[in-house]
């Protein structure tokens, strides 16, 4: 019974040593410990950031392309990568700002074609697809549909696959509400 209690006691004061040690020398060097670093719970959380905004990013309809390098630093989001338009990049920093955690996004992303003429699509036109895509993908009935999304001279063309008649009837109705366009063209299939 001795032997267990010195045994305790010897390891009872081990640890505390052991925790004390680089208290005491951090006071002797007047610096702090962990400076300019962060804890293995933050190394976690961050590694848990950039997985989940990488998923949101795929996920999302309108941010779902491959070769967006995402690391996160003490909540801090990077986005790097390049997109075709300002409004494909403002799209992924919101989507990563939405992921839970985040505390700030740095888009560093490069827009590689022109913002005046984007293959015969204005900026106006990428505003617009951009706009589509978003209130596809938060409109109850239409979010779980793929579709693909073009706009030219503000006339939307919409395709994708449908489980029925009523479905395409939907997406016309909702993008037809957007602002800023000149008509709907719906060329959507019916999947079989």
């Amino acid at each position: 019974m001795k032997k267990n209690i010195f045994l305790k006691a010897t390891i009872v004061a081990g640890v505390i040593i052991a925790n004390t040690f680089p208290l005491l020398a951090a006071e002797a060097v007047k610096e702090p410990i962990m400076k300019n670093s962060y804890t293995v719970g933050e190394k976690i959380d961050d590694t848990v950031i950039t997985t989940q905004v990488k998923m949101a990013l795929m996920k999302d309809s309108s941010t779902a392309t491959f070769g967006t390098d995402v690391t996160t630093t003490n909540g801090v989001v990077v986005l790097k990568g390049s997109v075709q338009n300002d409004a494909e990049k403002v799209m992924n920093t919101k989507v990563a700002a939405a992921v839970q955690g985040v505390k700030s996004v740095q888009n560093e992303m490069l827009v590689t074609k022109e913002q005046t003429s984007i293959v015969g699509e204005t900026f106006e036109d990428s505003a617009i697809t951009t706009k589509v895509k978003i209130t596809l993908n938060s409109h109850a009935s239409t979010k779980a549909l793929k579709t693909s999304v073009t706009t030219n001279d503000l006339v939307v063309t919409i395709s994708g696959k449908a489980n029925n008649k009523g479905e395409i009837e939907i997406v016309t109705k909702v993008v037809k509400d957007v602002k800023g366009i000149k008509s709907v063209i719906n060329n959507m299939t019916i999947e079989k």
